[in-house]
């Protein structure tokens, strides 16, 4: 097994165990590339970014 395979079955293994069964657009976790699963996994666990409040003056 090379170590792009291994390293993509640990990514959808992960993303499973976050309940994470499709993408946002519904594509299956094994219809991505190791890219979009790296992607997906990054969008997990980064924070949502907030907003900061604008100072009106």
């Amino acid at each position: 097994m090379s170590a792009d395979h291994q390293k993509r079955e640990n990514l959808i293994a992960d993303l499973l165990l976050h309940n994470i069964y499709k993408t946002k657009d519904g594509r299956h976790l094994y219809e991505l590339s190791l890219q979009d699963l790296e992607q997906q996994f990054q969008d997990i666990l980064s924070p949502p970014a907030q907003e900061k409040p604008l100072n009106n003056i």
